[in-house]
C-alpha cells in the first residue's frame, strides 16, 4: 500500500473534511485504525505529510509564476508606453 495517505487525503477532500496537515491526522487515525482499514496509521500520516509539503511548494511556485507574469506585463506596458511617446 504505497502512498495510501495521499489517497486518503483525496478522499477527505471529496467528502468535505478540512484540508490541512494538522486536522487530517485525527481523521486518518480513525479511518486507518480498528474502526476502518485496520492498517498502520503512521505510514498514512507520513504519506499525507509528503503530500502537504509538495502541495505547499506547488502553491508557492504558482504564486511566484503569477507574480513574474504580472511583472513582465508591467514591463511590456511600460516599453509600449515609451515607444508611443
Amino acid at each position: 500500500m504505497e502512498l495510501v495517505g495521499v489517497g486518503l487525503v483525496k478522499m477527505m477532500e471529496l467528502v468535505g473534511v478540512e484540508q490541512s496537515a494538522d486536522s487530517s491526522y485525527s481523521v486518518m487515525e480513525k479511518w486507518m485504525g480498528a474502526e476502518g482499514l485496520d492498517k498502520n496509521v503512521f505510514t498514512a500520516c507520513a504519506d499525507s505529510d509528503t503530500y502537504f509539503k509538495i502541495k505547499n511548494k506547488l502553491d508557492m511556485m504558482e504564486t511566484l509564476m503569477k507574480e513574474i507574469e504580472i511583472r513582465e506585463k508591467k514591463r511590456m506596458a511600460q516599453r509600449l508606453e515609451e515607444k508611443a511617446e
